[in-house]
């Protein structure tokens, strides 16, 4: 689809961004990684007009399948961010974190 092809394609060349600007920026000091979020909990769909119900049922779904047995929620990214930003990762540059609940490793299928 437009959408997926689209999307697919901004990633990749985020990827393919945070990989050559930490190259770029490494010898400077400069760390730069991403986190890359699975299903997280927010309040788009319901801005877009979801119905609530709709959205539990979505989360749910999300949830039974991802090896952690729940979708994301904020402070899962933000402790992703917290820990890249931290001296714990002061040796990691150029790095794609994943922080997905098992999504991708499990290869799930949300439909």
């Amino acid at each position: 689809t437009p959408n997926l092809s689209g999307y697919c394609m901004t990633k990749s060349a985020l990827d393919m961004f945070t990989k050559c600007a930490a190259v770029e920026l490494g010898p400077k000091g400069i760390r730069v990684n991403t986190v890359s979020p699975g299903a997280v909990r927010t309040t788009a769909r319901a801005t877009r007009g979801e119905a609530p119900e709709d959205t539990d049922r979505f989360y749910q779904r999300v949830s039974d399948r991802y090896p952690v047995g729940r979708h994301g929620v904020p402070d899962d990214m933000a402790n992703a961010i917290m820990y890249l930003a931290s001296d714990h990762a002061q040796f990691i540059t150029g790095t794609i974190l994943v922080a997905d609940g098992g999504h991708l490793a499990g290869n799930v299928d949300l439909k």
